[in-house]
């Protein structure tokens, strides 16, 4: 019978599991019996046994470490260190036993022994102050805008930005690192060199120098019900991101709807000198006609090119992600109602990400940014900070919040 059989294991680990009881019981008993020298001669057995329990355990945790990658074993930290320069003290240990021990290099034990003797860096065994953390009012607020606005769409660029706009110098890497462990971005794909639009020259089309310069125009489907469709035309300011006009069609527009659009906003905020539009029928001889006779200039980007009127879809994203959880009327004034209240919360109390912390009607306005101030927990100065998250226009999704920062008694 071969001895790597399934019989002879079984064999084999009967026996010994009958000799491990019987053995057991043994300790047992003498940990009961009435002699003294018994009951201790029991207690050396058992505390042998642990011993060499704690040193095959004790082998095994470092001989993982020590086949690791240096750049993967875990740090010891200060008072690790102290701990270690103790036991190294007291058994008696060389440098090189001890790193050997410890799975170090023997210069990580020099240095942490001229740290103790006042000859190095004594933040290798004390730890060293971190002079730029945040002041724990501030890790407050952060946690509370998160468990004020939990939508998806209110990020940590959102959060970033309403706390620069109350006055507190916080960048976004910040608030992610209080709010979750900081994880390695991926590298972005580089995207391809923007291409001049067809038959234009590019006179600052996609980054204006001032408002009402250039326009951006484009209309959107949205269903309401699954069944309701609805068609909402869209001009944006390209330097402030303003929402200059939003107009609800039962139908898809023409084009003399569209100009007809084009005609009543430039009468309230004035004509532009360029309007960039896709490539659809609306926008075709009888719009770019209008255009002509109102001193515009109509641009067509490319076909499949939605980047040159990217700042429009890019709002279409924002403005489904609210959509989708709105409930109206299936009428068209419902629906421009509902409308005319986000483009109101869209332009006056959101900060846009590409304008730092100003609202597109901060922008248009030409508003300087507030001065933000650092907090940190260092300061003798402590500060008393206030959240509170209002409605805009009665809309709960809509969230308009209000940060204070006031110096403390």
């Amino acid at each position: 019978m071969p001895l790597h059989s399934t019989t002879v294991l079984t064999i084999v680990d009967a026996v010994a599991t009958v000799f491990t009881q019987a053995y057991q019981e043994a300790r047992i008993r003498a940990a009961q019996c009435p002699s003294a020298s018994l009951r201790l001669l029991a207690q050396l057995d058992n505390l042998t046994f642990e011993l060499t329990l704690a040193r095959r355990e004790n082998a095994v945790l470092r001989g993982g470490r020590a086949n690791g990658p240096p750049l993967q074993r875990p740090d010891y930290t200060p008072a690790q260190r102290l701990e270690i320069l103790q036991i190294m003290r007291l058994r008696g240990w060389s440098i090189a036993r001890a790193a050997e021990h410890f799975v170090v290099h023997p210069n990580t034990i020099r240095s942490w022994i001229k740290a103790a003797e006042g000859n190095g860096p004594a933040s290798l065994l004390s730890g060293a102050v971190v002079w730029n953390r945040i002041d724990d009012a501030v890790r407050w607020a952060i946690h509370e805008l998160r468990q004020l606005c939990p939508q998806p769409e209110f990020g940590t660029r959102t959060i970033a930005r309403l706390l620069l706009r109350a006055g507190i110098d916080l960048h976004r890497s910040t608030v992610q690192r209080v709010l979750r462990e900081p994880t390695p971005e991926e590298p972005k794909p580089q995207k391809p060199p923007m291409e001049d639009p067809a038959g234009a020259d590019p006179y600052d089309l996609l980054t204006p120098k001032c408002p009402n310069h250039v326009w951006h125009m484009d209309m959107v489907q949205i269903k309401l019900l699954g069944i309701f469709n609805f068609v909402v035309a869209v001009i944006l300011d390209g330097f402030s991101r303003k929402i200059l006009a939003a107009k609800v069609y039962a139908k898809t527009p023409r084009s003399r709807n569209l100009a007809a659009l084009v005609r009543r906003t430039a009468a309230i905020h004035g004509k532009p000198r360029f309007l960039i539009t896709d490539h659809g029928c609306q926008f075709r001889r009888k719009f770019h006609a209008g255009m002509k006779a109102l001193g515009i200039r109509h641009v067509r980007g490319k076909v499949r090119a939605p980047f040159l009127n990217g700042k429009c879809e890019r709002f279409f994203r924002t403005f489904r992600i609210w959509w989708c959880l709105v409930l109206c009327g299936r009428s068209a004034a419902s629906v421009q109602r509902r409308i005319n209240n986000y483009v109101s919360w869209y332009n006056d109390k959101r900060p846009h990400s590409a304008l730092g912390v100003l609202t597109p009607n901060e922008a248009w306005d030409r508003q300087a940014a507030p001065t933000p101030v650092p907090i940190r927990a260092r300061d003798p100065q402590k500060f008393n900070i206030e959240i509170a998250r209002q409605r805009c226009r009665g809309d709960p999704r809509l969230p308009v919040i209000q940060i204070t920062v006031r110096k403390a008694a």
